[in-house]
Order: structure tokens, then sequence, then C-alpha cells
């Protein structure tokens, strides 16, 4: 089972982005524009997410969409086995990033709670549950 990283956007962050992880690593980049730029900068072994840190839609929200977390399921269920570490970004890394953390791991049967009882996190629930949701709807990760 690969490590999970949790990371506020650096300039670190930013290369990989757009240039790719490092060997045996993948990355969930999430940002705050308004559209995911996988299609304007590919990149090996980076998912790339547009959404707001927000858990209820007002005019200027940008939530998180259900396909974006079934995007995060598929990737993780892609490279889960080729990688060591897990790397997730977003602006401040405090709720956006460690919500699909833990979610991931759950999704992945696996102890949540070294996230979810940081106390330097404060997960968005919105994103949580849909990471979650993703989980459950899709392929099923298997001890093959």
């Amino acid at each position: 089972m690969f490590q999970i990283r949790i990371s506020p956007l650096t300039r670190e962050m930013l290369e990989y982005a757009v240039y790719g992880a490092p060997e045996r690593t993948a990355l969930i980049s999430i940002m705050d524009h308004q559209r995911d730029c996988e299609e304007r900068y590919p990149a090996p072994r980076v998912l790339r997410l547009c959404f707001d840190d927000a858990a209820e839609r007002s005019f200027w929200q940008n939530l998180m969409t259900e396909e974006q977390a079934d995007a995060i399921c598929s990737f993780v269920l892609r490279y889960g086995r080729e990688i060591d570490q897990l790397i997730i970004h977003c602006n401040a890394g405090v709720s956006r990033s460690p919500a699909v953390g833990a979610a991931i791991l759950a999704g992945l049967r696996q102890d949540e709670d070294v996230i979810r009882e940081n106390p330097a996190y404060c997960l968005n629930p919105y994103v949580y549950r849909l990471v979650r949701a993703a989980f459950e709807r899709g392929v099923r990760w298997k001890n093959e």
C-alpha cells in the first residue's frame, strides 16, 4: 500500500503538476480555477482537478462534482499498485486535500484516522462524502 502525503500548494507541487510526478509517485492536484487542466497540461501520474473549498453551493462556488470524485477513484485504482507515495495538494493543504486523502484510505479499507485525527486538518465534509461515494460505486480495491 502506498503512503499518502498531504501538501499545500508549493513550487514543488506546481512543477509536479506541470511536468509529472517523480517515479513511484502520483499527484492529485486540486486548484481553485473554473476548469480542470488535464487537456492543457497532461503530465505523467498527475490528476488535475479544479474546485473550490466549499460545502454548499452559492452563486460563485465551483463545487466538486461526482465526475471529479469518480476521476479520483479511477486514478487511485489505476496507479495504486505502481506507486509508493500519493501526494494530494490543494492551496492550503488543510481542507480539500486531507478530505480526499481520508476518503481514499476509507475507500481502500485502510485507517483514515491518521488523517482525520490530525489537528492540522479540517476536512471538507462535502469533498469527503463525494470521494467516499465514488469508491462505494466504483471498482473495489482487490488484494491480488
